[in-house]
């Protein structure tokens, strides 16, 4: 898959008049380029040598955001297999008596993973707000880079939850999704007026 290919690769592949890789795989590289800054902000930051309570607050916030770039990396190529299973869904001969529970399957999957990619927009978004306090003042502008990246992930896989939400029968499901939407939403803004203001405060 794409995961372990060159960025050129997937850049090529992504403009061509192909499926895949699409919106929701952009975003999820989107998302990692975001988590990515942060953790060299945090790099540049921690020196290895001190004991103190910066320091270890550093090294936890590594700990987390690492994970979270690697789940990026991994939802990257997860998006696009979800899609891949709804497109041979939408293939399936209309006469099949399966026909209408495997595409809804299919769009369930394709809602989930951007579904993935906000909630760990969010928490990346939460630790950099962190980073916004701790991280070497040097690299504010790093941090604000990171902000915005983590932003436009969120904002893009929300698109792509709510274009698959618009094929999917189960009323419940749907309100459900939208409202845990409603209140990642909320929270990511108010993690990005916390985090513009200290950046503001910076210059």
């Amino acid at each position: 898959m794409f995961a372990k290919k060159s960025l050129k690769n997937y850049l090529d592949s992504l403009a061509k008049k192909i499926p895949v890789p699409g919106g929701g795989s952009a975003s999820a590289l989107v998302l990692g380029l975001g988590i990515a800054l942060g953790s060299m902000v945090a790099n540049f930051t921690h020196t290895g040598t001190s004991t103190g309570k910066k320091t270890q607050r550093l090294k936890k916030f590594l700990k987390q955001n690492e994970r979270l770039r690697k789940k990026a990396l991994v939802l990257v190529d997860k998006d696009v297999r979800a899609f891949q299973r709804l497109s041979d869904a939408l293939k399936i001969p209309k006469e099949s008596k399966n026909r209408f529970l495997l595409i809804q399957r299919g769009f369930l999957g394709a809602a989930e993973v951007p579904l993935e990619v906000c909630a760990a927009a969010l928490k990346a978004m939460q630790l950099c707000a962190e980073l916004a306090v701790a991280g070497n003042k040097n690299l504010v502008s790093d941090v604000g880079c990171s902000m915005y990246f983590l932003e436009s992930a969120f904002e893009a896989a929300v698109l792509n939850v709510k274009i698959n939400l618009k094929f999917i029968k189960d009323k419940r499901y749907i309100l459900e999704k939208k409202r845990v939407l409603l209140k990642m939403s909320k929270a990511v803004k108010k993690f990005k007026l916390r985090i513009v203001k200290k950046i503001e405060d910076s210059f």
